[in-house]
């Protein structure tokens, strides 16, 4: 994964009570070296997809959702809020593909018989309850269909190459062993995350590509370069032979890398501040999946695809608010290439938010930068001693994360145009109810009907929303 990542000791000091399970974690265990790796990845190519199509983001009306939920959020109400607004939204009829530990079975059939979802429209994927899987449900495979198919067809769930995080690799078999889905492999780096699909052309981030050129140079993807073509030319190549060869690649990203630093030190006002502003932003993408700042609307009435940017500038405007690490000008730089290409561009409010996760006097902060875990805090904590900190300054630790609307569900079809907003203007965050009503204006004036969900702050701050928790299966006309 491209997005930044800190030292494990140095980010629970400083964050010490930061959610689990967030969309960017690896693993809880140490990483394999590559030769061990390479044992363990067998690939399992589907010879007999023949012509690769994704699912769409946007087209069609939603027929079927894959969604998972494991005990940590069966059992946090915040959470569970969260995924029955969904299932209570989805219209009458919509088929669930539903992963789930095997003891929470029946509080989670509960949840859909309420809604008033029949048991025959639920697959359950039961998993033991030792697996630690997430309920990132959209990052783990992409889905896909064969367009040769016309008769009997399957939605596989292609996988890429590894997926490194919690047990969410061995969802796409399970689901498989319980459902008619067959699950697949790709010698490739995606996410499902980082990948949107629209009419005739798929959206990938940046990042993401650059990662598998990586693993091709080094040889640790079982594919090598043919002779006459680039190793870009063959990327792209293996991502139409595997993902969709139906559709033209375009790839999203800036064209330099970020440099976003880990740590800032900050004052301002009087206060002293050791800012972590790169929770979820990637190498060439203000955020480490375009799924969480881009969204495909479907045709503009100039005929050209409308295509959604998150925009912090518009968030701090409407808020009143100050955003000094949201990346602004990667967001333009994005938004001006779509448009470049052809899209029809439009910009929404997009939030980078703090939040104070503890208050530290400077000589604890001095003290821990000098044992060998703090050692990537010693340039900071210099910046603070020589902006005037003292050894009894407070010196107040804050950690930023995006907060997005752009992370919808879009429902484009014969049936009519829907949308399914998450909400933020809840308790704490209440003052992000403005923006709540702003982009129910703006779907509303692109004539969608659109569909408030419940809170969704506790999600992104795990960084993710409401995207993110599903993987659509189908779509209807």
């Amino acid at each position: 994964m491209s997005a930044g990542t800190y030292g494990d000791a140095t980010y629970r000091f400083l964050v010490p009570h930061a959610p689990h399970h967030k969309r960017t974690d690896r693993d809880l265990f140490p990483a394999l070296g590559s030769a061990r790796a390479a044992t363990l990845n067998v690939f399992r190519a589907r010879p007999g997809v023949q012509r690769p199509r994704l699912i769409s983001s946007w087209a069609g009306s939603i027929d079927s959702l894959l969604l998972s939920f494991p005990s940590y959020g069966v059992h946090s109400p915040e959470l569970t809020a969260g995924y029955r607004s969904v299932i209570n939204s989805m219209r009458a009829g919509t088929r669930f593909v539903v992963v789930h530990h095997e003891s929470d079975r029946q509080a989670v059939a509960e949840w859909f018989r309420a809604a008033g979802h029949p048991e025959g429209n639920v697959a359950h994927v039961p998993m033991p309850d030792y697996v630690d899987f997430t309920d990132w449900a959209e990052d783990a495979y992409l889905a896909l269909v064969d367009a040769d198919d016309t008769e009997d067809s399957h939605t596989y769930l292609l996988e890429p190459w590894s997926f490194p995080r919690s047990g969410d690799s061995l969802i796409a078999d399970s689901v498989e062993e319980f459902t008619s889905v067959r699950a697949s492999q790709a010698p490739l780096v995606f996410q499902g995350g980082n990948c949107l699909v629209g009419d005739d052309f798929w959206l990938l981030g940046t990042d993401y590509f650059l990662d598998t050129l990586d693993l091709i140079r080094t040889g640790e993807l079982p594919v090598s370069v043919p002779e006459g073509r680039t190793e870009v030319e063959f990327a792209r190549e293996l991502f139409g032979r595997h993902v969709d060869s139906t559709r033209e690649l375009h790839l999203v990203g800036t064209k330099r890398p970020l440099g976003l630093k880990r740590y800032y030190a900050t004052v301002d006002g009087g206060e002293y501040f050791l800012d972590l502003p790169g929770g979820g932003t990637g190498d060439l993408q203000p955020i480490f999946h375009i799924d969480m700042f881009v969204t495909l609307a479907g045709p503009a009435d100039d005929g050209r695809f409308r295509v959604l940017v998150g925009s912090p500038a518009l968030a701090d405007s409407a808020l009143g608010t100050k955003s000094p690490f949201a990346l602004q000008a990667a967001y333009d730089e994005i938004a001006a290439d779509l448009e470049q290409r052809g899209f029809a561009v439009g910009r929404n409010p997009l939030v980078h938010r703090p939040e104070i996760t503890q208050r530290l006097p400077f000589s604890a902060l001095r003290d821990f930068a000098g044992t060998p875990d703090g050692a990537e805090l010693r340039e900071v904590v210099a910046e603070l001693a020589a902006a005037g900190a003292q050894q009894d300054t407070s010196v107040q630790v804050r950690s930023w994360h995006h907060i997005t609307w752009n992370n919808c569900l879009v429902e484009n079809s014969s049936r009519g145009k829907r949308v399914y907003l998450p909400t933020f203007g809840h308790g704490e965050h209440a003052d992000l109810a403005v923006v709540d009503d702003e982009m129910d204006r703006l779907w509303t004036g692109l004539g969608f009907s659109v569909v408030r969900l419940a809170d969704f702050n506790a999600f992104a701050s795990r960084l993710g929303v409401v995207h993110c928790i599903k993987k659509y299966l189908s779509r209807g006309e």
